[in-house]
């Protein structure tokens, strides 16, 4: 099975925060989302699965929704395309709004595809507010654990927030607030991953940049940004193919050049 899985595209508009990268610094392009996304339309239909990791828009208002809904069209293909929801995305579209947006019943839900199970998971705030963390709660770690327990199949989960450990020490986002760069209960979603002994790999997105390692067996992935600056003012376009055969997992980040 292979999987093409993209995130953080914040499409929309290019992004520039002032106070992290300077005033001539755009730290997300977002509003280049539909001119490179053609090119790879041949690879993404090569896949059997596309995911898309969340913070797919750039939250802007009321018209988040009509820009979620081009941002869906354009990543369109005769490739099974599933999504997750992310922060950028929950700020002016409830969880029932997304939810009926993509064509399931919740902001997270679970499928079978390619000889494994997926599992999606919501971890965005119940409120819009810096002050409240992003969590898995208790309903949903129900259900993951129920998800977890009914299939036979080797699992792979996605979320848009981290839930392992990782270094914010020079990630300029979240530095200075690394409670905001991963799932505040993660211990808990993690003692139900490992406790099913099905999981074989965790995909999220948010913090931007690569990470990749192992955890009591399970291999937890964060895909870099396709948006972000690759440092020398253009988008990275950084997206990652995962091929899977049996247990063994192999991750490519690629890159299209500009």
């Amino acid at each position: 099975m292979k999987i093409f899985l993209i995130t953080d595209i914040h499409h929309g508009e290019d992004t520039n925060y002032e106070r992290l990268g300077g005033l001539e610094y755009v730290n997300v392009y977002g509003a280049q989302f539909r001119d490179i996304i053609p090119k790879l339309y041949s690879e993404i239909e090569s896949c059997d699965l596309v995911v898309n990791l969340g913070d797919f828009i750039h939250d802007t208002g009321p018209e988040d929704m009509e820009t979620y809904k081009e941002a869906m069209k354009l990543l369109e293909t005769n490739t099974t395309t599933k999504h997750v929801r992310g922060n950028h995305d929950s700020w002016n579209i409830t969880k029932e709004e997304w939810a009926a947006l993509i064509g399931e019943d919740k902001s997270y839900y679970d499928f079978d595809l390619g000889g494994y199970h997926h599992i999606v998971l919501d971890c965005n705030r119940a409120e819009n507010k810096a002050s409240v963390p992003y969590l898995i709660s208790e309903e949903q770690r129900e259900w993951l654990k129920s998800s977890l327990e009914k299939t036979s199949l080797k699992t792979l989960v996605y979320l848009h927030h981290p839930v392992d450990e990782q270094s914010m020490e020079n990630n300029y986002y979240f530095k200075d607030h690394p409670e905001r760069s991963s799932v505040t209960n993660k211990i808990e979603v993690t003692s139900l991953l490992e406790a099913s002994q099905k999981v074989l790999a965790v995909f999220t997105g948010h913090t931007h940049f690569l990470s990749d390692q192992t955890v009591n067996g399970i291999r937890y992935i964060t895909v870099p940004s396709f948006g972000e600056n690759d440092g020398s003012h253009k988008p990275n376009a950084k997206y990652a193919i995962v091929s899977l055969e049996g247990d063994t997992i192999e991750v490519e980040i690629k890159q299209v050049l500009i």
